[in-house]
This record gives C-alpha cells, structure tokens and sequence, in this order.
C-alpha cells in the first residue's frame, strides 16, 4: 500500500461547518423526516457546483458524487442526517426549536463534517483518481429497518459501485482530537423485543380471583438476567436491557396486562441466535406456568459491525499523518449498535469514532443524553479525517 506524507491537514473551512453543524441543530428532524435536512444539504451540494446530485433516495437520502474519473475506485463517505425524540436540556444558544426532539447523537456534526469533506475534495477533483461517492442517509436511529439497508435495496450504490466505504461517530468519551478504531468486530448486534402478558385483572382485595399480570412481568423480568449470567459463555458478551415495564392502572387495580420492551447486545452470531431462542423458551415457560398468556414480538436489528482490517490501516495512516500517533489510542469494542454494519456486509470498509469530548470532562454526557453536547473544535478534525482517508484510498488502489 502506498503511504503518503502529503494531508489535507488545515484545508476545512471551520465557520462553514460550524454555522451548518448548529442550523442542523436547531432544526431536528426525526427518521423518515428527514425532509428540511435534506434540502439543505442539497443546496450546499449544489453551491460547491457538485452537479451529479440524486435526492430522495429510500426516502430523503442523498448521494452526491465529486470526481471524473470513471475507470479509477470509488470510495463512499457516509454520514446519518436523523434525530431522537429527546428533550434538550443543553442550554446552548442554538438549541433545538422542535420541542421533543434533539439531535443528541451527533448526526447534525456528521452531516456538517461530511459537506466540510466535500468542500475540500471538490477542491482537488480534477487531481483525483477516482471518485468519491457521498452518502447522506436517513433514519440511522430506525432500527430494526435503518437507513443502510433501504438505501442498498433501493440501487443506490449500483452506479458507482463502491470499492470501499467509511464513515464515523463522535465519541464523547474520547476527548477531541482523538480517533478510535480497531479490526473486526467494533460495535455490537442490536435485537429489541416487546412482551404482552395477558392476565385476569381484578379488586386488590380479592387477588386469588386474578391473574396478576403484574407479578408475571416481575418474575419474566428477573428470570431473563439467567440467560446472559448461566447461558452466555463468560469469554463472550451479551446484554440483555429492560428499558420499559408497564402495568396497571391503578393503586387498588390489580393489573389485567403488562408490558416488556427492551434490547438485547451481542456480538457472535451464536450468542445471539442463542439468546433469542432461550428467551421465548423462558418467557413463554414462566407466563404459562403462572396461568398468563404472552405475546413476544422479537426483532433482529442492525448486524454486528465488523471492520475490514485493510480499511483500517488506512484509517489508522491518515490518523497518524493528520493528528500523530497519540491521537490514536487503543480503543475496547462497544454493545451500541450502529446501522453502517449493513454496508459492511456489502462492501470493505471501516467505521471509526471521533473524540469529540470536552477538556473539562464535567461538561460531557453520554451519547442519547438530553444535555449532550460536543467539543465544536473537532467538526473540522472530522471533515478533514474524512476527506484524507478518500484520498489515501483512491491513491493506494
């Protein structure tokens, strides 16, 4: 592979990035709303005169391409547009103005670093050879359906086919300024399930004429721990996550219905297949036993991510030529599951997360957090991370 000393390094535009990072912010849209977003980044697409532009695609995706070079690689850049319905409480002056709904994952930043990437290779297009394929995607936070997935099925990427593709994530946990990658399996598979218990409600004085749907999901709740804790091998991962548990309507109602959703993380494919199958055979054992009913809707998510070892290098070369070596520090996998794992089953590529936490580390949240907020100084590290990882790519192939 050939190895390059020259770097984009100092060629993003800060205040362009920026000002979109924070207009994306204050106007949030949700997956599949993705429509003001859109547009807006079709107009940037069209002001930095990038003219082969194809909107609405799976909804309000946009891919753009910048290069002329038609029998040279291709490298798609990939950043998600969506936003969760959060309440922001991070007190910045450009807040979200769509009450309930917050971009607290970060995609404004990707969507703003991406079009700060295509600013600076539409800079060097007749220098490049290859093309660079723009992928701006909607409904990353849909999960089980995602964005990726659609997108593929949808023939976005039959013309140009990409050799390759990269994107990133801000990580708060990682102060601005770093990067953090690693081969193989990098982010976990996501599966979410919802349990109906269906019991015989009654007065709370005569409990022995009931069927407590209640105390069902407390039993359900705490025998699904055992699947991980004495089935799951202890040199694997799983996470097994309760995060809703409805009943009752009442102080002196015992409830007629319960209701369990939650997720389950793991990253070897028998694990997962394994947990799945040892959760209906428990659930359904332990309702039945207590003289309920059950209704278990079981949804696979987003796939593990696995990085292509390759890809990596390249990411971990323009890490090192753009940022040195100290910014690239040995990173552990995560369970948070991410919807580019969908183009990694398809195409070589490497997913990889940005720093993007504050010096004074009081000030940072966690991902999904209604205060959380990034170190702004890493918006122009992201763009010229992504455009210097297209460019080692197109150039080693």
């Amino acid at each position: 592979m050939t190895r390059m000393n020259a770097t984009v390094k100092g060629k993003a535009d800060e205040s362009y990035i920026k000002e979109l990072r924070r207009e994306f912010h204050r106007n949030p849209e949700l997956s599949g709303q993705e429509q003001r977003t859109s547009q807006r980044v079709i107009e940037e697409l069209k002001k930095l005169s990038i003219h082969e532009i194809r909107p609405n695609m799976a909804g309000y995706g946009v891919l753009a391409v910048i290069g002329q070079k038609k029998d040279g690689p291709t490298v798609a850049l990939r950043a998600d547009m969506d936003a969760l319905p959060i309440f922001e409480q991070s007190g910045v002056p450009f807040a979200s103005q769509n009450e309930g709904v917050m971009h607290a994952c970060g995609h404004d930043a990707h969507t703003a670093m991406l079009l700060g990437a295509a600013k600076i290779l539409k800079s060097t297009e007749q220098e490049l050879p290859g093309r660079v394929l723009l992928v701006f995607q909607p409904a990353e936070e849909n999960s089980p359906v995602g964005g990726a997935k659609p997108l593929i099925e949808a023939g976005a990427f039959l013309d140009p086919k990409p050799d390759a593709i990269f994107g990133l994530h801000v990580w708060p946990s990682l102060p601005a300024g770093q990067v953090g990658v690693r081969e193989g399996n990098f982010m976990g598979a996501s599966d979410r399930f919802r349990v109906r218990i269906i019991g015989k409600g009654g007065h709370a004085s005569m409990p022995h004429e009931t069927i407590d749907a209640a105390i069902v999901a407390v039993q359900v709740a705490q025998v699904l721990q055992t699947i991980v804790s004495r089935n799951v091998n202890p040199l694997d991962a799983g996470v097994i996550t309760l995060g809703k548990i409805q009943a009752g309507t009442g102080h002196n109602v015992i409830a007629s219905e319960a209701l369990l959703e939650g997720t389950v993380r793991t990253f070897a494919p028998k694990t997962r297949e394994m947990i799945k199958e040892r959760f209906y055979s428990i659930v359904q054992s332990v309702v039945e036993s207590m003289g309920a009913t059950v209704e278990i809707d079981y949804q696979l998510g987003y796939p593990v991510l696995s990085n292509t070892p390759e890809m990596v290098d390249i990411v971990r070369e323009a890490s090192t030529a753009m940022l040195g070596e100290r910014a690239l520090p040995q990173v552990e996998p995560a369970m948070v599951a991410e919807d580019f794992a969908v183009y990694l089953q398809h195409f070589p590529g490497a997913f990889f997360w940005l720093g993007c936490g504050f010096e004074d580390t009081s000030l940072n949240a966690p991902l999904h957090h209604p205060r959380f907020m990034l170190d702004e100084g890493m918006l122009t590290t992201g763009s010229e991370m992504l455009a210097e990882t297209a460019l080692r790519f197109l150039r080693s192939r």
